[in-house]
């Protein structure tokens, strides 16, 4: 799993060796075998669980997507940088009593909504550099608005800030990322939607589970759900999407920390509620319904190592229900669920159609790295489509 020049052993080795651990040692600190340890060292072992990948950054004091090699650089698409982005989050301007970046005429509410309709679909596309071209305008465009009408501006910003956090998790920047979010969090409180306001905790989760911190983010998931919870006599569908979202992002931490049982009560849950959907539904950029329980318990399945049940529950997905990136995801999680039952072909070729969907997104994922790495050590020789996927993440000596 290589990340520019260095290999996730590499990668590992150079922070065990900056903080004086002897292999032993750093096992012990991670509660993990010392073989696995020496393997993923020697590139013996290219990829491992994201239990252990979480259980070494914390022994290394470093956020996962450092031993993931998660890769900032982006399609080159004018105007196009994380490091843009990021500033535009941590940005002194923001501070109390400073006034927005630039001056002008405020774009009206309707122009607002446009830019960032455009910018969930770059997102939702896997358009990462074109989102990141137009994130910081979009941003500047909100606060100038806000700077006049608070209330007005509060949604279209809190998306906006929303956007700029999922696409700093993408790129490997994790901390800003849960800036962004806590910025979304705080711009959404000036709007007048508690459903709505209820998906951006679910964004904050969503990054505390990239960061590792699982149990923190499964509690505020599912604290925010209890908070909104459906009554059975009278529930509107924007409120079930918002907490079904938020029980599914419980789901998904609790099986990331590999508690079967709680997150086969969380999933139960969500399919009960998804009962009262007719279809699957997408309010405020979240979605939720039958496919989308049958997505995360795939998820859920294929972490836990339990391939059979994963793709059970893959054939109870329609296709329609999801945007391009999410269904990616999904067949990252067949193609894996499918190499565990020795069905490589197979596998290669569920991987193939998530790296079609967007070979920019692929780029980004730290699972299809691992995937496609553990695809060539089975092979013993690449064909064109395995050959393919490694020249997309760039793996190819």
């Amino acid at each position: 799993m290589r990340d520019g020049d260095t290999t996730l052993g590499q990668r590992l080795r150079a922070l065990r060796m900056e903080r004086g651990y002897s292999q032993q040692e750093l096992a012990g600190r991670a509660g993990v075998s010392v073989d696995l340890v020496s393997m993923l060292e020697r590139d013996v072992r290219e990829s491992m669980s994201w239990a252990s990948m979480i259980k070494l950054a914390r022994a290394l004091d470093v956020d996962p997507g450092a031993l993931a090699g998660k890769s900032p650089h982006l399609e080159p698409v004018p105007g196009a940088a994380v490091l843009t982005v990021r500033d535009t989050v941590i940005n002194p301007g923001l501070l109390p009593g400073l006034h927005p970046d630039h001056d002008g005429e405020p774009a009206t509410p309707a122009d607002l909504w446009r830019l960032v309709e455009k910018a969930y679909g770059a997102y939702f596309a896997g358009e990462f550099g074109v989102l990141a071209a137009d994130l910081p305008n979009l941003i500047g465009e909100c606060r100038l608005l806000e700077s006049s009408d608070p209330a007005t501006a509060a949604t279209p910003l809190a998306h906006a800030w929303q956007l700029a956090a999922c696409l700093l998790v993408h790129t490997g920047r994790d901390d800003a990322a849960a800036i962004a979010a806590e910025r979304a969090i705080h711009a959404g409180r000036n709007g007048d939607d508690p459903w709505r306001l209820a998906t951006l905790y679910g964004t904050y989760s969503w990054v505390m589970l990239h960061q590792g911190r699982l149990e923190a983010a499964e509690k505020l998931a599912a604290d925010t759900a209890d908070g909104i919870e459906p009554s059975l006599s009278r529930t509107k569908p924007q409120q079930l999407t918002a907490w079904g979202g938020l029980i599914l992002h419980a789901a998904v931490a609790s099986g990331a920390r590999g508690d079967r049982a709680r997150a086969e009560e969380y999933l139960r849950v969500a399919t009960a509620g998804a009962t009262r959907a007719d279809a699957d539904r997408h309010d405020y950029w979240v979605s939720f319904g039958p496919s989308h329980v049958a997505v995360q318990t795939a998820h859920i399945m294929t972490a836990l190592r339990r391939p059979d049940t994963a793709l059970k529950a893959s054939a109870r997905i329609q296709r329609a229900d999801l945007f391009p990136v999410q269904y990616g995801r999904h067949l990252l999680n067949v193609g894996r669920s499918l190499l565990e039952q020795r069905r490589t072909d197979e596998a290669i070729e569920a991987t193939s159609r998530a790296r079609d969907l967007s070979p920019e997104w692929f780029r980004h994922q730290g699972f299809a790295r691992s995937l496609v790495s553990d695809l060539v050590a089975r092979k013993a020789r690449l064909t064109t489509p395995l050959r393919d996927l490694v020249q997309t993440i760039g793996h190819l000596s």
